[in-house]
């Protein structure tokens, strides 16, 4: 954002807005929620950066085109003109001056009532300007890195912010990785397609950027098949679901090594069998569990 215009009051600064209005360039007032019983404090412009030049020209040929004050300037803004309008002659040409340069009409009736009126018009839509400003910008910047015209990733801005990525990692042209990001920068979720037929059937979550828990939904029914959980990144215990909910099989980790473990053996969907792992990862002793309760 750029100031192109320093206005006395917002009345002034809400007529050059509505000038570059009527151009097609976008303004913003501010200081106008400042302007109190004090007195009129100065309020000002501004434009994007792209657009400051042209607002700028604009402005400048405005304030060109306005009626000059020639010598006899003086005398026509003392003239009395009684109980009689303003000549149209004076008036007309008020239309073309900015607001310091405007000659005393006597018909318009606008007052300190109408002065009012116009601050608190002008405070008002500046204050409305501004909060449109804050908006955060959505943006989008594709990325192509092997140069064959189609983008291998592409990144998502909220603002400044960097708030997903979305990427395709085989070159199908179909999203098989979503990162999302918190306002930290940190990532907070990646949904992914591992076997790239067009479903991310695995989500990972994330605690202050750091893998907290994964599952995976192998068959697209809606229910977690596999489901494993991190400490600090680094994987505690790993579960297995069958069709109907029923934990199947667990292994637990030590040092990301599995070291002992339960599974269901004869497919009824109850865990029967314990199991312990030597440090390759192999099953190195198991024996039966006991039959749960009823």
């Amino acid at each position: 954002m750029q100031i192109v215009y320093h206005a006395a009051h917002s009345a002034d600064a809400q007529l050059v807005r509505g000038l570059l209005a009527e151009e097609g360039i976008r303004s913003f007032v501010f200081g106008g929620a400042l302007e109190g019983g004090a007195g009129l404090l100065p309020v000002r412009v501004e434009v994007a950066d792209e657009d400051a030049e042209r607002a700028r020209a604009v402005i400048q040929a405005w304030q060109d085109a306005a009626v000059p004050l020639d010598d006899e300037g003086d005398d026509e803004a003392d003239r009395d003109y009684g109980d009689d309008a303003t000549p149209e002659h004076v008036e007309s040409g008020n239309l073309y001056r900015p607001l310091n340069q405007r000659l005393p009409s006597r018909h318009t009736g606008t007052g300190l009532g109408g002065i009012v009126f116009a601050l608190i018009a002008g405070a008002l839509g500046g204050a409305i300007a501004t909060g449109i400003a804050m908006q955060p910008r959505n943006s989008q910047q594709p990325i192509d890195y092997d140069g064959d015209g189609r983008p291998d990733e592409a990144l998502f801005y909220e603002g400044e912010r960097l708030r997903r990525v979305e990427a395709d990692r085989n070159g199908d042209g179909e999203v098989d990785q979503r990162t999302h990001y918190d306002d930290r920068g940190l990532t907070t979720e990646i949904e992914e397609d591992q076997d790239f037929d067009g479903v991310r059937e695995t989500a990972s979550r994330y605690e202050n950027g750091q893998l907290a828990g994964r599952s995976a939904d192998y068959d697209g029914d809606g229910q977690v098949d596999r489901q494993q959980t991190f400490k600090r990144g680094v994987l505690q215990s790993e579960q297995w679901f069958d069709r109907g909910g029923h934990l199947v099989k667990r292994i637990d980790y030590v040092d990301e090594r599995p070291v002992s473990g339960e599974f269901d053996s004869d497919g009824d969907g109850v865990r029967d069998t314990a199991r312990d792992y030597d440090p390759r990862g192999e099953i190195s002793a198991r024996r039966p569990l006991p039959a749960p309760t009823p």
